[in-house]
């Protein structure tokens, strides 16, 4: 069981992203300016953390206690008490569900805390595994899936090969059936999750600086810097397009180390995750012959040829165990244990027979059991406070005994102050009402400097970050963040940007920061995703507006934009929608009109050259910005960029635009006035001013028309505003 580190920010308020973002993808009308989300200033920074902690109460016979209160429970931290400021109630079929979140609070008071979900991360030993074993896996998983989940249980998947190492395939998502449509797809055509994508494209741009053959080594291996570099090598190149090479020449033993290494670093980044992460763990298990020893009294004896030395010396290598595969073994659980992951082992594989052995080891005989996993697995299980499922046991009996086993907890919260020196709390709750028996975690590692994470801890923190639905690893700001879609020499493209302002963002924007987007389709999958570093170190501008542009097929998106600060892992994120409309032949073309405000002292931060809303829609930077969020009401003028394409270049063009409202259907006259015209190659510019009458609060729609009065042909967009 694990406990939330959230170092509270006075005028912080938690991020609803998941909300939005299916908010987003469903919505049936397209807006202009995105998200409304507005930066609230921060006054200054409160080391208080809020720690969560999960409880399972059972009392005679094992049977869960639901009627207990905060007041049943005492916490204690490192040898002090704590009084409990935060209380749930989790039970499967219980009327009395967890309290929703608290609204948000004043600035001065901390943020709210969100209800702690039931976690499940899905972890395949493909490594380990024949066909019929990955069958198994694959039914046994399914199964669980089709069993009585709650909506707001949150699933992970994660697989491990020999060729591709661990691949985290997704994310924590309550979208199960998302989750359904990946774990069906190893059996066939591989599903590529929004995960394994994003980390695919992290792994893929670190590889240029990851140290080559040639370089000199460091006296010193870092194994968790070793660890990523082999993970990048082999995820990174797969992406870029270079393949899978088979790990040819490994040893039993050495496929069995890098899978315990993998499993003990992930075991690591998901210390910070709130509550028990149980893991459901498919896998055939390490041969206990490498782990404890085999057959006794083996001894080398004569040969005559080649062949028959070869045998000899696997038959004496096999009866050796293997002390530093025991070591990593033993580590491995111990990590699980630490970061309160019960592991549940489902053994899926098969039972072997003789001519198996003979085989696979070339080995005339002995026990059949020195070459099963059950007891590795056996060892995980009790190791980590799980439970261990041989493979004789049924797969839904297998899936029902494990929600049950997760299926009733509390949750107790209570405040502390934050030492960010990533030690060791031992914690202990006890319950005051008699023959109640608790089982809690046995403590928690506080929070640690940013600087401090390993490469691999800060691939996981920005995918938290990015795709957490509530993320765990901090709570980040919300920024207004807008999207539209342009048409650039003929193809379709999006433009996304954001606003950021140093004063509110003064933790997120530093001197090294970087941005990413997200881009989901209409299906919910990652689509898209870019990043670059975030150039940002003039000063004297304090908003900045951070684009990317990027070509884009034409369909639905979820837009998601974050900005992190790479010196303390701040972050910051956003969201908005597009509609990208299906290719068509036309004479005249008009991209949706981008609004803009005058603003000076702003700064552009675009991806690329190319990507500037300024080059893009001819308005002069340093006396305009895009603007994003919602119209102040009573405004009577508006300003516009204008990107038209197509038509005869040497004729004028007439340009009209009107308002219309949306509860009204009321639509009146906007008269326009061209501030700047200019050409863009086979694109004209025009950044307009609209008179309108002083607009009272509501949704409205803009819609612009521009004509050729030489030859009738004419083209209209719109796009939709509120005023507030």
């Amino acid at each position: 069981m694990s406990l939330l580190s959230v170092t509270v920010f006075r005028g912080l308020t938690a991020s609803r992203f998941a909300a939005a973002a299916a908010l987003l993808l469903f919505s049936s009308s397209p807006g202009l300016f995105g998200q409304t989300a507005q930066e609230k200033p921060l006054q200054h920074r409160v080391t208080v953390s809020v720690k969560l902690v999960q409880v399972y109460a059972t009392g005679k016979g094992g049977v869960p206690v639901t009627d207990l209160t905060a007041a049943d429970f005492e916490v204690i931290d490192n040898g002090k008490s704590y009084p409990v400021t935060h209380f749930e109630k989790h039970f499967l079929d219980d009327a009395e569900a967890a309290p929703p979140p608290a609204a948000p609070t004043e600035a001065a008071a901390p943020a709210a805390v969100a209800p702690m979900n039931r976690k499940y991360f899905l972890v395949f030993d493909f490594a380990f595994m024949d066909p019929p074993a990955m069958l198994r896996a694959r039914n046994a998983a399914l199964e669980f899936l089709d069993g009585k989940l709650q909506p707001s249980d949150e699933i992970g998947v994660l697989s491990y090969q020999i060729s591709r190492g661990l691949v985290l395939n997704e994310y924590l998502t309550t979208d199960h059936a998302r989750v359904r449509t990946i774990i069906e797809g190893f059996s066939v055509r591989p599903f590529v999750g929004r995960a394994e994508n994003l980390t695919q494209f992290i792994y893929s741009s670190d590889l240029p600086v990851l140290p080559g053959p040639g370089d000199v080594k460091p006296p010193v291996v870092d194994l968790e810097d070793q660890f990523y570099q082999n993970q990048a090598g082999l995820q990174g190149r797969l992406r870029a397009g270079e393949g899978i090479g088979a790990a040819e020449g490994q040893s039993y033993v050495e496929r069995a180390r890098r899978l315990m290494i993998a499993l003990g670093q992930l075991a690591k980044v998901l210390r910070p995750i709130p509550g028990f992460k149980n893991i459901l763990l498919f896998s055939g298990g390490f041969a206990r012959r490498y782990l404890y020893g085999g057959r006794r009294g083996v001894v080398m004896s004569e040969w005559t040829t080649v062949d028959e030395l070869a045998v000899q010396l696997k038959t004496y290598d096999g009866a050796q165990a293997s002390a530093s595969l025991r070591d990593d073994h033993t580590a491995m659980i111990k990590e699980f244990k630490a970061s309160n992951c019960p592991i549940y082992t489902i053994d899926v594989s098969r039972i072997r027979t003789g001519g198996d052995v003979q085989g696979q080891l070339g080995v005339s005989g002995g026990s059949l059991r020195e070459f099963e996993g059950e007891d590795s697995l056996r060892q995980v299980a009790g190791g980590t406070g799980g439970k261990f499922y041989a493979k004789t046991m049924a797969e839904g009996r297998i899936a029902a005994d494990i929600r049950s086993s997760t299926s009733a907890y509390y949750v107790l919260g209570y405040a502390v102050e934050e030492t960010f020196d990533g030690k060791f709390h031992k914690i202990k709750v006890a319950v005051k009402r008699k023959g109640v028996d608790v089982v809690t975690q046995g403590g928690y590692f506080s929070a640690k400097p940013f600087k401090d994470f390993t490469r691999f801890e800060k691939l996981m923190h920005i995918v938290d970050v990015a795709l957490g639905e509530t993320p765990d690893t901090q709570v980040p700001y919300d920024i207004p963040v807008a999207a539209l879609p342009v048409t650039i020499k003929g193809w379709p493209q999006a433009l996304v940007f954001a606003r950021a302002s140093r004063a509110s963002l003064s933790d997120v924007i530093g001197k090294r920061s970087e941005s990413y987007l997200l881009l989901m389709d209409g299906k919910g999958d990652l689509a898209y995703v870019n990043r670059f570093s975030l150039d940002i170190a003039e000063p004297g501008r304090e908003t900045l507006y951070p684009s990317f542009l990027l070509r884009i097929k034409p369909g639905r998106y979820a837009c998601r934009m974050v900005v992190r600060n790479l010196e303390t892992g701040r972050a910051a994120r956003g969201a908005a929608y597009l509609t990208v409309p299906p290719e068509k032949v036309s004479i005249l073309g008009l991209d949706p009109p981008f609004l803009a405000a005058p603003e000076a002292g702003a700064r552009e931060l675009p991806a690329s050259p190319e990507g500037s809303p300024a080059k893009l829609f001819g308005y002069d930077p340093a006396a305009f910005a895009p603007f994003i969020g919602d119209i102040p009401a009573g405004t009577t003028k508006l300003h516009a960029g204008l990107r038209v394409q197509g038509g005869a270049a040497s004729t004028g063009l007439t340009v009209t635009a009107s308002v219309i409202d949306a509860a009204t259907s009321a639509r009146f006259e906007a008269p326009v006035a061209i501030l700047r015209q200019s050409d863009d190659g086979p694109t004209r510019l025009f950044f307009v001013e609209l008179s309108t009458p002083g607009l009272k609060p509501g949704r409205y729609t803009l819609a612009v028309e521009v004509r050729e009065p030489a030859t009738g042909e004419s083209a209209a967009s719109s796009g939709e505003f509120r005023v507030r």
